[in-house]
C-alpha cells in the first residue's frame, strides 16, 4: 500500500483535523478509511514526532480570514517598503546603475562586469528606469516588489510545513522586519533571491507531499530564475540536492525520495541546464571573472569578519546581544523539532545557509552577511517553531495552569510581539539615514573648501560615486607620497573616503597619514555597515 491512505474506491481518505500537535503547533491529522476506523493518531501531549510516511499531507485550504490577513499585511508591508525609498544610493547600487542599468538591454544580457552584477535585477531595473526615469526609487522598484511578494509567499510556505499560527507569526515579523525592509529598498538582487529560494523550497516540499511532477518542473524554472537574479542560488540548489540526499539516507518518512529519485534528479539537471542557458550569452565574462578573481591576503570579508558583522547587523533589528543569543536558543529548539518531525523539511530549511558559506570558502570567494539573507524566511519559520516548542515545555513544567496548546500559543504570541516591537524600534534609524550619504558629503566639501584647496578621494567606494555618478573631477590618491605632494602652504587638502577597514588593510601608510595628519571635518552617517562618508582636512 502506498503511503497515501486510500479507501476501497482508490480515493484519498478524508482527513479530520485535530488540534495542535506534538512538534510545537503542527496541525495533527487522524486518517479515516472507508470503515471509519482511524489509521494513526498523534496525541496532543506528546512532543515527539510521528512517522509522516503514514499520513496524507495536503496543502491547507486558504480561508477568507487568510485572505484578509494577507491583504492587511501586504498593505502594511508595501507602505513600509515604499516609505522613503527615494533616499541616496549606496556604493553597490551606484555601481549597478553605472555598469549595467544605464546600458541597452542587449548589452546587459551579454556582459558580466563583476559579481556585483545581478543580471535579472539589472534587466528589471533597466525597464523600471526606462518607464519612470532615473531616480533612486525607480532603480529600487523591482527589489521592493519582490520584497512585498515575499510576504504572502512565506505564509504559504509556513502552511505547508506547520500550522496557521506559526505561518502567521513568521509572516507578521517579516512584514515589519528592519532587515527585510532595508533589503527591499536596496537596488540589488537579494529580495529576488529570497523569493526564489522560498518558492523553490515550497515546490520541493509540495512534490514530497503530492508527487506531482509539475512541482519539479516549477523547481527547475524557479531555480534558474533565482540563479539569474543571483548566482548564490546555484549554491542553494546544490544544498537542496545534498539535503534530500541526506534525508534519503537517514529517514524513510518521505518515500518518494527512494521511489521517484529519477524524477527529482531530472529537476536538478533541468535547473542546471536552464541556468546555463540564461548565462550563455555572457559565459565568457562569467568564466573569466571566477577563474581570475580570488581572495587576497588583505581581504576584509573573511568568515570571522562576516560573523561579527552579522551579529552587529542583527543587533540593529533585534536588540542587544542577549536578545540575539536567546533567539539562537529558540532557533535551535525549532530546528530540533523540524528534524524529529520530518528530516527532509528540516534540511531544506537549515542546510542552504551554512552550506553556501562553506561552498563560497571552497571557491575562495569573500564572505558577506548579505549572501545568506536568502535564509531569513526559513530562519523565521524555524524560530517560531522553537517558540512553540518552548511554550509546550513550559506548560509541562507548570502542570494544571496551561495546556501545551495554550503554552505554545502564548510563546508564539510573545515572540511575535517582541520581534515586531524590536523591528519597529529600529525602523526610524533606517528611515532617518540613507544607506550612504555621498550627496551630503560632496555638498559639504563644495560649500566649505576655498578656491585654492584640493579635494581628493581614497578607495574605489569613494572614487566611483564621486567621479562617475556625481561628476566631480576630484583626484584619487593611492599612496601617502601622492597625498604628501598635494599639500601646499596656505591651502588645504580635503580627503573623502568610506569603508575605512579596506583602506587600513590595503593602504596602511596612507591610512596612517590621514588619521594622524588630517583633522576630522565631517562624518555623514549611513545605514550600511562601515559606510559612513568621512571628510578630513589636511593643512
Amino acid at each position: 500500500m502506498d503511503h497515501e491512505a486510500r479507501n476501497s474506491d482508490g480515493q484519498l481518505a478524508p482527513v479530520r483535523q485535530r488540534g495542535s500537535g506534538s512538534t510545537g503547533g503542527i496541525d495533527r491529522a487522524t486518517l479515516y478509511v472507508s470503515d471509519g476506523q482511524p489509521i494513526t493518531e498523534s496525541p496532543l501531549p506528546s512532543i515527539g514526532c510521528r512517522n509522516t510516511a503514514e499520513i496524507v499531507t495536503t496543502q491547507r485550504a486558504v480561508r477568507p480570514l487568510d485572505v484578509i490577513f494577507l491583504v492587511t499585511l501586504v498593505l502594511i508591508g508595501t507602505g513600509l517598503r515604499f516609505y522613503r525609498i527615494d533616499t541616496g544610493l549606496w556604493f553597490d547600487e551606484i555601481v549597478t546603475l553605472l555598469d549595467s542599468v544605464r546600458f541597452p538591454l542587449g548589452r546587459i544580457v551579454t556582459h558580466f562586469p563583476s559579481n556585483n552584477d545581478h543580471p535579472l535585477y539589472s534587466v528589471l531595473a533597466h525597464l523600471s528606469v526606462s518607464l519612470f526615469g532615473e531616480s533612486p526609487w525607480a532603480l529600487r522598484l523591482p527589489s521592493a516588489l519582490f520584497g512585498v511578494a515575499t510576504i504572502p509567499l512565506l505564509y504559504f510556505v509556513g502552511l505547508a510545513i506547520g500550522d496557521r499560527r506559526e505561518a502567521a507569526a513568521a509572516t507578521t515579523v517579516l512584514t515589519v522586519s528592519y532587515h527585510h525592509i532595508w533589503f527591499s529598498q536596496n537596488a540589488r538582487g537579494y529580495t529576488a533571491l529570497l523569493f526564489s529560494v522560498l518558492l523553490a523550497t515550497y515546490v520541493l516540499i509540495r512534490w514530497l507531499d503530492t508527487g506531482r511532477r509539475g512541482f519539479l518542473l516549477s523547481y527547475a524554472l524557479v531555480t534558474a530564475i533565482g540563479a539569474y537574479a543571483h548566482l548564490t542560488m546555484v549554491l542553494v540548489s546544490v544544498s537542496h540536492a545534498v539535503a534530500l540526499g541526506i534525508a534519503w539516507l537517514v529517514s524513510d518518512r518521505d518515500p518518494r525520495l527512494r521511489t521517484q529519485w529519477i524524477h527529482l534528479a531530472g529537476a536538478f539537471v533541468g535547473a542546471a541546464v536552464l541556468t546555463v542557458f540564461c548565462y550563455a550569452p555572457m559565459v565568457a565574462d562569467v568564466s573569466a571573472f571566477f577563474t581570475t578573481q580570488t581572495v587576497t591576503s588583505t581581504e576584509v570579508a573573511t568568515p570571522i569578519w562576516a560573523i561579527v558583522a552579522a551579529i552587529r547587523g542583527l543587533q540593529v533589528g533585534f536588540g542587544v546581544v542577549w536578545g540575539v543569543a536567546a533567539g539562537a536558543l529558540v532557533f535551535a529548539a525549532g530546528a530540533w523539532s523540524f528534524w524529529r518531525e520530518r528530516p527532509a523539511v528540516a534540511l531544506l530549511l537549515l542546510l542552504p545557509a551554512p552550506m553556501t558559506v562553506l561552498l563560497a570558502l571552497a571557491l575562495d570567494r569573500p564572505i558577506f552577511p548579505r549572501f545568506v539573507f536568502f535564509a531569513v524566511g526559513s530562519a523565521l519559520l524555524v524560530t517560531v517553531r522553537g517558540a512553540s516548542v518552548a511554550g509546550m515545555l513550559v506548560a509541562r513544567l507548570v502542570p494544571g495552569r496551561l495546556t501545551q496548546q495554550q503554552g505554545a500559543l502564548a510563546m508564539i504570541a510573545l515572540l511575535t510581539i517582541g520581534g515586531v516591537a524590536m523591528s519597529l524600534r529600529s525602523l526610524p534609524y533606517g528611515y532617518r539615514f540613507p544607506k550612504q550619504d555621498y550627496e551630503s558629503a560632496v555638498a559639504f566639501v563644495e560649500q566649505t573648501k576655498s578656491q585654492e584647496d584640493v579635494v581628493v578621494v581614497i578607495g574605489e567606494p569613494a572614487t566611483t560615486p564621486v567621479q562617475q555618478y556625481f561628476g566631480r573631477p576630484w583626484t584619487r590618491v593611492h599612496t601617502d607620497s601622492e597625498l604628501r605632494t598635494l599639500r601646499r602652504p596656505g591651502s588645504s587638502v580635503w580627503v573623502l573616503y568610506t569603508f575605512p577597514s579596506y583602506i587600513e588593510a590595503n593602504q596602511p601608510e596612507l591610512w596612517s597619514m590621514v588619521q594622524n595628519d588630517c583633522n576630522e571635518a565631517g562624518e555623514f552617517e549611513g545605514t550600511v555597515a562601515g559606510g559612513t562618508i568621512s571628510v578630513r582636512r589636511c593643512q
